[in-house]
């Protein structure tokens, strides 16, 4: 065999190598390229994982009358009948009795249009008013026991009707929070 015929069968050789190995180089660059990805969000989760565990132990830290309390500021329902104990119960201690409930929730989705609605909240809310006829006096006291509560309450609306001897008709309108169940 001559020089030029091992020559060309190298070349041969090669070329017929080249061309079923190149397209196997291709897939196996895209793969290590796909489990390089793999790994990364294997790290992710990993990280997310040890974050949760961090933020669990924490948690669990925190003592029960601190949970309750946590529990009373950001409740995960509305729970109507509690809420309007707990104002009965400072309504109550004032002299003071509360009548005519009513409750409607609130929804923030609800706009004139589709460009005025407004973005979902992490939270819900409910109005909730009530009527009572007092002193002005307990007025004043039974608010600030409601302002100082740990529930947070945002008051929308007071109206006064004047009666006579001193008392006076109050009816009260307040937004209520909680979070919403997923």
């Amino acid at each position: 065999m001559s020089g030029t015929s091992i020559l060309a069968y190298i070349i041969l050789t090669l070329s017929i190598g080249y061309v079923f190995a190149y397209p196997t180089f291709n897939e196996i660059s895209a793969l290590m390229d796909e489990k390089d990805k793999y790994e990364s969000s294997l790290n992710t989760v990993a990280e997310i994982e040890n974050k949760k565990n961090e933020l669990l132990t924490k948690f669990n830290q925190i003592s029960a009358a601190d949970r309750k309390s946590i529990d009373t500021v950001l409740p995960n329902s509305l729970d109507f009948v509690k809420l309007i104990s707990q104002i009965d119960a400072v309504a109550a201690r004032h002299g003071v009795k509360i009548d005519n409930i009513s409750s409607k929730e609130m929804d923030s989705s609800v706009g004139e249009s589709i460009a005025e609605a407004e973005p979902p909240r992490p939270y819900r809310s409910s109005l909730i008013g009530f009527s009572f006829d007092g002193s002005y006096e307990q007025f004043n006291s039974f608010m600030g026991d409601l302002e100082k509560s740990l529930r947070v309450l945002d008051v929308r609306a007071v109206k006064i009707n004047a009666k006579d001897k001193g008392l006076n008709s109050y009816s009260v309108e307040f937004e209520v929070y909680w979070l919403k169940s997923s």
